[in-house]
């Protein structure tokens, strides 16, 4: 009689663990697809901890690549990737939906004793072309620059340019690839005017909105000095001060 009442108080709790088991999956079923991850495309995360985060289209092409400065990227173009020949930073990459890249977002620091240095960028390229927007950080010993500025870009296509790149950081010399970055120099001349042509931000103790020509030269240069004095100065094309208000 005992061991029946055994069997039966067994065979009880059985049911009662399989039975709260079914309520507990029913439970995760329907949190699942109340949160969309049933079918695996969702899921959610208190923290995660990488290296890199590569953002992409369904074709394979990046959109947005996170990135430490270890595994960060080289030049892309039409989705294929091209080593890059200096650079050395972590951020984020922007590309637009043929794979080229479109802009970007750095910042870095480094220090060597009593000197230092650190940088912020946030940049959008031209169609093809370089940076064309963007708004910039730089510091060196406590000497800053600090503002947004606007670059004239040529109508021509950066690919050479990205090619060459590729070519300098596979350089097995230096002088290699000085000769590599000489000829990229060369190719840059060849398209003709560009350069900033509009800087509205503060250098060191002035704040300062500076227009340039075609040609990347200050023409217009609008001041405000760290004592205060406002001024207004016109610029020939060599960079000599034609005419200052107030005189001096």
């Amino acid at each position: 009689m005992a061991a029946c009442r055994n069997g039966l108080v067994y065979g009880w709790l059985v049911l009662l663990t399989a039975g709260w088991g079914w309520v507990a999956s029913d439970q995760l079923k329907a949190r699942a697809h109340a949160d969309g991850s049933a079918d695996g495309k969702v899921a959610s995360f208190e923290q995660l901890n990488v290296q890199r985060i590569n953002v992409l289209e369904p074709d394979g092409k990046p959109r947005v690549i996170i990135s430490n400065r270890e595994l960060f990227p080289g030049l892309y173009w039409g989705g294929k990737e091209y080593q890059h020949h200096n650079r050395d930073t972590g951020g984020f990459l922007f590309f637009n939906r043929l794979g080229d890249e479109v802009g970007g977002l750095t910042f870095d620091a480094e220090r060597s004793g009593e000197h230092w240095q650190a940088s912020a960028g946030l940049a959008f390229d031209q169609y093809q072309q370089d940076q064309t927007v963007g708004i910039v950080y730089n510091e060196q010993d406590g000497k800053r620059t600090a503002g947004f500025k606007v670059w004239d870009r040529p109508n021509a296509s950066m690919l050479p340019a990205v090619e060459l790149s590729n070519r300098a950081a596979e350089a097995k010399t230096d002088a290699e690839r000085e000769r590599i970055r000489a000829d990229m120099m060369s190719l840059a001349r060849s398209w003709g005017p560009q350069g900033e042509r509009l800087f509205a931000g503060k250098v060191m103790d002035n704040a300062i909105v500076r227009l340039a020509d075609k040609q990347g030269r200050p023409r217009l240069v609008l001041k405000v000095d760290g004592a205060g004095e406002p001024s207004v100065e016109f610029l020939d094309d060599s960079g000599k001060v034609v005419r200052r208000m107030p005189e001096k």
